[in-house]
């Protein structure tokens, strides 16, 4: 990495950690920023929406192949799997996991792309498919495997789309073609102002369970180990899916199977696991920022050393 990328590194790194603690002791100051997530989601996808070649997105979707694989695995196999896996371990979590595993990519997962390297258009692909369908699929996963009525309101999630993905790709499309030089300055800024709205995502997340570090540290740390070995088997997954499917071509498709996969809708799962089942099973999801941030701290080291030692042989 050059020194700029090191400095960003550490940038990204306090930022984490100082939202994170933040959270914790000051649980009012995240509050504050509570009501506007879904804003700053928005924002923070169309910051990194403007690096988008929508040619590529829509070949994506004309070879659709990958996408299809990728959504399948997402919404029907891992959920799936992870949920009689984990019953069979620690029932206890069973429906936190099931929830977080059958949940949508992530709004957050471009920026991951952007900033480590990927396809950016496969992993758009992701975030549009898995959100049109993910209403459908987990409520009826749910019912069926933990015999529990659970809904996403369909008009709430279609509103989700239209504020934080729609508007925002309409918007950085509009952009590009008829304010080339905005988009260009928007495109220069988009890192340090993705790391600040990163920042006020995650400390709004953790103010919300700050009682649980204060009350229940077992759980917290119980919630958090499951948290990693959830993240690591999505990252392991999606990696896996585009190797064997896409042989020889560049690690940049591999990794956007391992973005797609692994950085998932966390916070929209925080939110309606609180509102059907209470902030113990929320809390699993919320715990998924820890390993979500300091994945992309570690996948852009490894990936700058891969990336190295190709461009040395």
């Amino acid at each position: 990495m050059t020194n700029f990328d090191t400095k960003i590194l550490l940038v990204l790194s306090f930022s984490i950690l100082a939202s994170t603690i933040c959270g914790i002791i000051f649980p009012s100051l995240g509050e504050f920023f509570s009501p506007y997530i879904l804003v700053i989601l928005g924002l923070l996808l169309f910051f990194n929406l403007i690096q988008l070649n929508f040619q590529d997105l829509i070949s994506t979707f004309k070879k659709p192949k990958f996408l299809f694989i990728l959504c399948i695995t997402k919404v029907l196999v891992i959920p799936v799997t992870m949920y009689f896996v984990t019953n069979q371990i620690y029932p206890k979590y069973a429906l936190s996991v099931l929830l977080l595993s059958g949940i949508s990519t992530g709004l957050g997962a471009p920026f991951v792309t952007n900033y480590v390297g990927g396809r950016l258009s496969i992993v758009v692909g992701m975030v549009i498919v898995t959100s049109l369908v993910v209403p459908f699929i987990l409520p009826a996963l749910v019912y069926i495997l933990y015999n529990t009525e659970f809904s996403i309101p369909v008009f709430d999630m279609i509103l989700l789309l239209v504020i934080s993905l729609i508007v925002p790709l309409i918007g950085s499309g509009i952009i590009k073609k008829y304010l080339p030089r905005i988009a260009t300055s928007i495109n220069k800024s988009s890192l340090p102002i993705s790391i600040i709205l990163m920042a006020l995502i995650n400390l709004a997340i953790f103010s919300k369970f700050s009682d649980y570090f204060y009350l229940e540290f077992t759980f917290v740390t119980t919630t958090t180990v499951i948290a990693f070995a959830l993240f690591a088997v999505f990252a392991i997954t999606g990696y896996l899916i585009m190797n064997l499917n896409n042989r020889g071509t560049s690690m940049k498709y591999k990794i956007s199977g391992l973005i797609a996969i692994s950085y998932v809708n966390n916070i929209l799962v925080t939110v309606f696991a609180q509102q059907f089942f209470g902030s113990q099973v929320a809390a699993l999801a919320a715990f998924y920022n820890m390993p979500y941030y300091i994945g992309i701290i570690f996948l852009k080291i490894l990936y700058s050393k891969i990336l190295k030692t190709k461009n040395n042989e």
